[in-house]
């Protein structure tokens, strides 16, 4: 259905931002899912190979919650869990983690992947046009009090 400019001025933005959220999530979920994957398993085999530590399992949900402060950090025990279960992360004496052969290898795919989905998402969007996105949403964010310095780490 199209809209005019004047109905589109009139229409609430937490329609629109939850209805985006929920179905770009959707999305990269479904996307993961092919690597039998979850965002939570993503975000921490990410950050594992990115931070260059053998990182303990409360170091890493540390981690998570310091650079995914959105992300409830008890979504992340059972992917950890999952993880170490399916042989992708390895864990030591010390209890520190560590991705095993398996767990690169599917990090490596997953990192070939993410281009294609940020693609899919931004068809049709020019930089210029996601940013003045950004910047209006962020401002909305900025009106009702929430925080706006979100940095994006993986």
């Amino acid at each position: 259905m199209e809209f005019t400019d004047a109905q589109l001025a009139a229409q609430p933005v937490g329609y629109w931002t939850g209805a985006v959220r929920a179905a770009v999530v959707q999305y990269i979920n479904d996307r993961h899912a092919e690597l039998e994957l979850t965002q939570p398993h993503w975000w921490a085999m990410y950050h594992l190979g990115e931070s260059g530590e053998r990182l303990t399992r409360d170091g890493l949900l540390a981690l998570m919650a310091k650079v995914r402060p959105y992300v409830d950090v008890a979504t992340m025990e059972p992917a950890v869990d999952d993880l170490l279960a399916r042989q992708l992360f390895g864990c030591d004496a010390e209890g520190r983690l560590e991705l095993t052969p398996s767990g690169i290898e599917l990090r490596t795919r997953v990192l070939v992947l993410l281009p294609e989905v940020r693609a899919r998402i931004h068809d049709g969007i020019s930089d210029e046009e996601y940013v003045s996105v950004v910047k209006v949403l962020r401002r909305m964010l900025a009106n009702v009090g929430g925080d706006t310095g979100f940095a994006q780490t993986g």
